[in-house]
């Protein structure tokens, strides 16, 4: 029996079982995880360190998966639009629901759907979904995570006040009290399926849309309320608080023509990618170390994009390819009519470029995840 087992090789077993499978051995073999086995740091690691990653593309309503593609030496726009991709129907107004804006989370996407005042939780590859009643219609932005401490998340989704200022800083929102004078921060959490006020002390400040998720925090571009003084800004969802953390450059000017954006690496790593609206080239740094109040960055890759002068737009979103080669795949949008958005392969030596027609006001987004499943 695997009682009498040696514990070595027990969790070597169970490192290799999906985390589906793992929720279900709570119940059944109380013995591992009432001993904290599935809340271990070390084991969360190795089973997560055993777990396949995968790369996916949301473009004009659909998601893509790219990782049976990505390797190949023909990769280009027409190799990612002839996979299937994968959309959602809201059922109360069959209508799709955008997923271009979605915020990203092991694979799964926290979309609005503004005319049915809803928000939804999709998981586009298993197609499990969960759809949420916010408190009332708030201008907001939302976030998804878990508390970290546990191997089976419990996901949770942070509400936090704040609108876009037209005309100030572009597609950046402000952090402040809405348009609605709300200024609470909400949590909604998936195991008791209810909303709840939490409180957080922030400031007046900006933010992009666009934040990112790792290992259950979530973390955004920040600035203040003149547009200078990048910073990130980071909620633990374990303790629930905001905290400020530095960025790897500065600028004395302000910056709403600048590019940045974040992605992550294996759930283990931040990414930091820089264009100052002054040259064309791209720094884009990553995370050594990340503590509760610190963060320490190193240079990762650098590109220059001469001759072919290009400048990237917010938004943006890119990840990693191959670490050991330094190939970063990144996409952005368009500042003309033409509705084509960029896709970029940036490696040390330069980089390739083709382009994806979309629909208004629908930028593709790319994201790297290790799969998980949808309560």
């Amino acid at each position: 029996m695997i009682s009498t087992l040696p514990q070595e090789l027990v969790e070597e077993i169970l490192s290799r079982v999906p985390v589906k499978s793992l929720r279900r051995l709570r119940s059944t073999c109380k013995r591992w995880y009432h001993q904290a086995l599935f809340k271990d740091p070390r084991f969360i690691k190795k089973h997560f360190d055993k777990t396949r990653q995968y790369h996916a593309l949301m473009l004009n309503h659909k998601a893509y998966s790219l990782s049976s593609i990505l390797h190949g030496a023909n990769f280009d726009a027409e190799t990612i639009l002839g996979v299937d991709g994968l959309s959602l129907v809201d059922p109360h107004d069959n209508e799709l629901v955008d997923v271009t804006k979605a915020f990203h989370c092991d694979g799964m996407l926290l979309c609005t759907h503004p005319k049915s005042n809803r928000l939804v939780v999709w998981n586009p590859f298993s197609g499990k979904t969960r759809w949420i009643q916010p408190q009332k219609h708030y201008n907001s932005a939302y976030a998804m995570g878990y508390d970290k401490n546990e191997l089976c998340h419990n996901y949770k989704i942070l509400r936090l006040p704040c609108y876009y200022d037209h005309g100030k800083l572009g597609s950046w929102k402000k952090l402040d009290a809405n348009l609605e004078g709300d200024l609470r921060f909400e949590i909604y959490e998936f195991g008791s399926n209810s909303w709840r006020s939490v409180d957080v002390i922030t400031t007046q400040a900006y933010l992009q849309p666009g934040g990112v998720s790792l290992k259950g925090d979530t973390y955004w571009v920040l600035s203040n309320h003149k547009g200078f003084d990048y910073s990130l800004l980071s909620f633990d969802f374990s303790k629930e608080r905001l905290q400020r953390l530095c960025v790897p450059t500065s600028h004395d000017e302000p910056f709403n023509s600048d590019t940045m954006a974040l992605s992550v690496v294996r759930d283990e790593h931040l990414l930091l990618l820089y264009q100052s609206n002054e040259t064309v080239m791209v720094n884009i740094w990553i995370t050594e170390e990340i503590g509760p109040t610190f963060v320490s960055w190193c240079m990762f890759l650098k590109v220059d994009l001469k001759p072919h002068v290009h400048f990237i737009w917010n938004p943006t979103s890119f990840f990693i390819i191959d670490m050991e080669k330094k190939v970063v795949l990144c996409c952005h949008g368009s500042r003309d009519i033409s509705h084509r958005s960029c896709m970029l392969r940036l490696v040390p030596s330069g980089v390739s470029r083709w382009y994806l027609l979309t629909r208004p006001w629908h930028v593709p987004t790319l994201f790297g995840y290790v799969p998980e499943e949808l309560a």
